[in-house]
């Protein structure tokens, strides 16, 4: 398991360890070692708004360009829009510095496949092993911004929603989280028709992901409301994520999302399998209304690299988490905000139907208890507890779901449980937690 890399590339507080200039400088020379003859191609590099991102994308440029390697320098373009490009256009790889929807003071790093797919497990184990070990041997400047990259992503994502202005005579509010979005949001919108008002589409290096965007929604909605727009798109940092605001001034989520667009694919016929990927993390009520529908939802742990690799498990089309990342294997191989935004606005507008119209969505109560533990043995190998979790789960059988895990970056289990009734199933995660704590605690 590699410990420099988490599920969404090397991430941490700019400038400190493991992005301070040695490391990342380092992580150049051993990035061009890696690729070798892939070399001759260049890496498409890229970023968003934060202050320190453009220091650590000379660090990492200087260092790689100093080992032989070719850089085409997009300044600040969203993470997706790096993962479209690189498919078919002939890069050694692409790297994005970005913290996603992190606050400003943190950044990070991704790097990805030509495919535009995350970096494989086993590479990233080669480049934590050389980490250290390979230093940069030169600086070279970065070389000037392609500013034609960002016009040919945006032309991607208009082919991608169909012919025409499919959104003429809306009028939507786009909340660009003051990251790698800002200005592209809005001209999207604009070319499929829309008329648009803009908020936090104006970063100044510190003001990213800061009470606004996808993870902040509840300023897009009261925006909707004032403005008495149709509808609206909040996205995070570097617009992979998307959260839609509706005219009556409700947030609809990932899994809201997922249902809307699971429905259009399989009245399409695009759906294969009638199959959609969730995480643990989405609500019991999507994997309820979708069985109404006769679609299957298959779950995997959380992080969109995890949604990605059960999508292909499972031949699935759809898969997405419910903070709202969301992948449509007919247009992408990563979560790309904007796409998904403009697909589902334009959905909503073919039919001639509102945005709350989307989704249907019933969430059923969550309670959710954490549990100090002194050790984290596997839940499987503690009988009493084993006994409590099927308790609960025959309880609930059909009825709501148990989730049992232990938090990554702390002594703690987690137990969560859904249903129908909310007396019944904080009864039920009590007693368990209860039980967890007299064996772990």
């Amino acid at each position: 398991m590699s410990t420099l890399f988490g599920t969404d590339g090397i991430r941490g507080r700019a400038y400190s360890p493991p992005l301070d200039e040695d490391t990342v400088r380092s992580l150049g020379a051993v990035l061009a070692e890696l690729l070798g003859r892939r070399t001759g191609r260049p890496v498409l590099l890229g970023g968003d708004t934060r202050a320190s991102t453009e220091t650590l994308a000379r660090w990492f440029a200087g260092s790689f360009q100093a080992a032989g390697g070719r850089v085409t320098w997009a300044g600040v373009l969203p993470t997706p829009a790096v993962s479209q490009l690189l498919r078919g256009g002939g890069y050694a790889a692409g790297v994005v510095i970005s913290a996603s929807h992190n606050p400003a003071h943190d950044n990070g790093i991704k790097i990805l496949e030509p495919s535009g797919e995350k970096l494989a497990d086993a590479a990233e184990r080669q480049i934590e092993a050389r980490i250290g070990a390979v230093r940069s041997t030169g600086d070279i400047a970065l070389p000037p911004i392609d500013r034609s990259l960002a016009e040919l992503y945006l032309g991607l994502v208009v082919s991608s929603v169909g012919d025409g202005r499919p959104l003429a005579g809306l009028r939507l509010v786009v909340d660009a989280a003051n990251g790698a979005a800002s200005g592209l949001a809005e001209g999207l919108l604009e070319r499929l028709g829309a008329q648009v008002t803009s908020i936090a589409s104006a970063p100044d290096g510190s003001n990213i992901n800061a009470g606004c965007g996808a993870t902040a929604p509840g300023r897009l909605a009261e925006r909707v409301l004032a403005e008495r727009a149709d509808g609206g798109l909040a996205l995070d940092g570097d617009a992979d994520r998307a959260m839609l605001g509706d005219e009556a001034g409700k947030v609809l989520d990932g899994d809201d999302i997922l249902l809307a667009w699971a429905r259009q694919l399989a009245a399409d016929r695009r759906l294969p399998h009638r199959r959609v990927v969730a995480t643990v993390m989405s609500n019991f009520g999507l994997e309820r209304a979708l069985r109404r529908d006769g679609i299957e939802l298959r779950r995997c742990a959380v992080g969109d690299r995890w949604v990605w690799q059960a999508m292909r498990q499972h031949e699935a089309a759809l898969g997405g988490e419910q903070s709202g990342h969301v992948i449509c294997a007919h247009h992408e191989v990563s979560g790309d905000g904007l796409l998904t935004g403009s697909q589902l606005l334009a959905i909503a507008a073919r039919r001639g139907v509102p945005v709350s119209a989307l989704s249907d969505l019933e969430r059923f109560p969550q309670v959710l208890i954490n549990v100090p533990v002194r050790r984290k043995a596997p839940f499987e190998d503690l009988p009493p507890v084993r006994r409590q979790l099927e308790h609960a789960e025959a309880r609930l059988q059909g009825r709501g779901r148990v989730l049992l895990r232990y938090s990554g970056a702390e002594a703690l289990a987690r137990v969560m449980i859904e249903g129908e009734d909310s007396d019944e199933i904080h009864a039920l995660a009590e007693e368990l937690a209860a039980v967890i704590r007299r064996e772990l605690g």
